[in-house]
């Protein structure tokens, strides 16, 4: 069997011999089909991942990847700061316990100042809670002077009355303000500011 393959070979290369420039030129041709066929093949590979590179390389403004991924951390900490200082929605037990103890306080008027959309979920619970007390309540445009976190005004005792209802509901600290204007009028305002951590 080794001697039929051995004697094949032999043939094959003497009639390679006879012809070589038919076999180089077979072999030739062979060879650029096969390069044809891999660069259409990898061309549109190639230039698709050029692209994207160039893509990526404008839009990280030439940082490099430590500094993009420094830049991603950053914004992924701002995007967390942002979602933290959301006042959330006031679970139906804190609702009912507001609402309890305001209740024995009779009617009184009260708006709500949110100071932004992160404190709309919070005004609009408070807003519901003080009508169905039979309060005069409305969500109130904020006035620019509204402290962070949640503030009660003007100070009376229906007014830290409000502030302890308050604290129980959300868990937070909430200041009395003093407010005479408003105290006149018989008017209380409840300022959302923005969350504290």
């Amino acid at each position: 069997m080794l001697e039929q393959f051995t004697q094949y070979l032999h043939d094959e290369v003497r009639l390679i011999a006879e012809a070589p420039l038919v076999f180089g030129a077979a072999v030739l041709f062979l060879g650029a089909i096969i390069w044809v066929a891999l660069r259409w093949r990898y061309s549109g590979i190639i230039e698709r991942s050029s692209r994207m590179i160039a893509l990526y390389k404008e839009r990280l403004n030439g940082a490099t990847p430590d500094q993009a991924k420094a830049k991603i951390d950053s914004l992924e900490g701002q995007v967390v700061s942002l979602k933290n200082r959301e006042w959330p929605k006031l679970h139906p037990a804190a609702v009912a316990d507001f609402e309890r103890v305001l209740a024995l306080r009779g009617p009184h008027v009260v708006s709500v100042l949110p100071q932004d959309r992160d404190s709309s979920f919070l005004a609009r619970d408070l807003v519901d809670a003080f009508k169905r007390i039979g309060w005069k309540a409305k969500r109130d445009t904020s006035s620019s002077d509204i402290p962070d976190g949640l503030s009660v005004w003007p100070e009376d005792d229906v007014a830290r009355a409000i502030c302890n209802a308050l604290t129980m509901a959300t868990g937070a600290v909430v200041m009395v303000r003093e407010d005479q204007r408003l105290k006149d009028q018989g008017t209380y305002a409840i300022g959302v500011g923005y969350k504290l951590d």
